[in-house]
């Protein structure tokens, strides 16, 4: 007669299973949004640093003319006022992967080219989170003096600085008009001058 010996195999059931890989996909998905949380936050910060250095290094190159006049890509890349990691076939190029646009502006309303600008072109646009916080960012150290959001057609100017409500306010409102399609821009050493915010959506 033959001695049968009986085994006992440990294993997982269907449902301990189903349970694990759930838990799995909860902190999967946890993972993504976090890492998209960072990425947008690292962004943000990215966009302060280098609004920052080149509003500085605009000025300090135009400082002996006092002016901005020729305020050019080429006279940009030639000065290498933006950091060479911006460049992309000609044109600079914002942490998002949207261009910026340098422009000479005006101090007061007499063609004077005594203040500058930077646009952020909405193709791809900037998150609305991160609209809101660079609105609401403290801009005194590179001489922001008002903030621009809207899209073709409608366009409005906040006087920095601009408090939080304000620009909860103002991206969510140009966002949900425009679906998402929003320019960000910002004014330097621009003198606040009454016909300028006159026919705007924004004030403060």
């Amino acid at each position: 007669m033959r001695n049968f010996e009986i085994k006992n195999e440990n294993g997982r059931s269907m449902i301990e299973m189903l349970g694990v890989l759930a838990i799995i996909g909860v902190l999967s998905v946890g993972g993504i949004a976090g890492y998209s949380k960072a990425m947008i936050k690292y962004r943000i910060n990215k966009t302060i640093e280098q609004i920052t250095l080149i509003a500085g290094n605009v000025r300090t190159f135009f400082a002996p003319q006092r002016n901005y006049e020729g305020l050019t890509n080429a006279v940009i890349k030639k000065a290498k006022l933006v950091p060479d990691e911006m460049w992309n076939g000609g044109e600079i190029k914002n942490v998002w992967g949207g261009t910026i646009w340098l422009e000479q502006a005006d101090k007061s309303l007499t063609n004077d080219h005594k203040a500058f600008s930077l646009q952020m072109d909405p193709d791809p646009v900037i998150p609305m989170e991160a609209c809101i916080e660079l609105t609401s960012q403290d801009w005194s150290s590179a001489g922001v003096t008002s903030i621009g959001i809207g899209y073709t057609k409608y366009q409005g100017w906040l006087k920095t600085p601009v408090s939080l409500d304000k620009a909860i306010e103002v991206c969510s409102t140009a966002y949900e008009k425009n679906d998402g399609d929003v320019y960000y821009s910002l004014s330097f050493d621009e003198d606040v001058n009454s016909d300028l915010y006159k026919n705007v959506a924004w004030k403060n």
